[in-house]
């Protein structure tokens, strides 16, 4: 899981970077009149965005001290994109209703479309897809190995007195833990996007409120993204290697071998993308005044 190790040591480093602004919260709302609510939302919301990523890379690092048989490896950024969108959900949570000295109401309807990286959230999409497509197939091939570990070795007959098995395959022994992180942080993720949108706001500060839950929209999708992209990356590259390796295969093994091995340095690049995406909201999107709602 060398993918996971990478990924792990550049989160690491992207804390150090996500630390030194948060001392400065608010400073995409430099320049613009901003009402002290607004300003405590920016920070309360990153610091714990900011906890949640510090408390899930040192979760993730521990995780890869256990099980020698890579579990622990293979979890270890799910984990961590567990406790990133955590931190975003207690985050939104914190938020409450404005305290102005006129109240103000309006009519609008707020959608989670509004607020997603359309490119970045078609790539998790796809990822997500493909995880689960991977998973299927690996579990429904997978036999047990020598010590009797089920889903741990692909084997095949090879003529009536021979037969191989190799591994490690990525079948139920290691996808059954995956998916036992990957669905509650996709189920973590749904309810965040669901606070972001309907969180209190001031209507005062409409515009820049909602460059703030662009932010926040950003973080989830980019979680998701460590949560299902690092897993992928280790699940495809080791069934590549197996079916590589097994020499009775047909040639519809080899061929998957060569696409599996094609997937490896693309998801690889979608785990670095969320991983940017997550310590560097981009100011354009930041800055993008949202659609007007209709008066009533």
């Amino acid at each position: 899981m060398s993918a996971v190790v990478l990924l792990l040591l550049v989160l690491a480093g992207a804390t150090v970077a996500v630390a030194r602004r948060a001392g400065r919260p608010g400073e995409e709302l430099r320049g613009a009149p901003v009402s002290a609510w607004l300003r405590a939302t920016a920070r309360r919301t990153r610091l714990w965005r900011l906890a949640g990523l510090t408390a899930g890379t040192a979760v993730g690092i521990t995780a890869m001290q256990f099980d020698p048989l890579g579990r622990g490896p293979l979890l270890a950024a799910p984990l961590c994109a567990l406790l990133v969108l955590a931190g975003v959900v207690v985050g939104e949570l914190q938020v409450t209703a404005p305290r102005d000295t006129v109240r103000t109401a309006g009519l609008a309807v707020r959608r989670a479309g509004e607020y997603l990286p359309r490119r970045l959230t078609a790539a998790v999409a796809t990822a997500t897809g493909l995880l689960a497509v991977v998973l299927a197939l690996t579990t429904a091939a997978g036999s047990p190995d020598d010590l009797g570990r089920a889903g741990r070795a692909l084997a095949r007959r090879c003529s009536a007195f021979v037969s191989e098995a190799v591994g490690p395959w990525p079948g139920s022994f290691y996808a059954l833990p995956l998916v036992a992180v990957v669905v509650p942080g996709l189920v973590l993720a749904a309810l965040a996007l669901r606070r972001i949108v309907h969180r209190p706001r001031s209507a005062d500060d409409a515009r820049l409120d909602d460059a703030l839950r662009r932010q926040a929209a950003d973080s989830v999708v980019a979680g998701c993204g460590l949560l299902v992209a690092v897993p992928l990356t280790g699940v495809s590259f080791f069934a590549a290697h197996a079916l590589s390796n097994l020499d009775c295969a047909p040639p519809t093994w080899r061929v998957l071998a060569g696409a599996l091995g094609l997937l490896v340095p693309a998801v690889l690049a979608l785990s670095l993308w969320c991983v940017v995406a997550l310590t560097a909201p981009a100011p354009s999107r930041a800055g993008v005044a949202p659609r007007e709602p209709a008066a009533l």
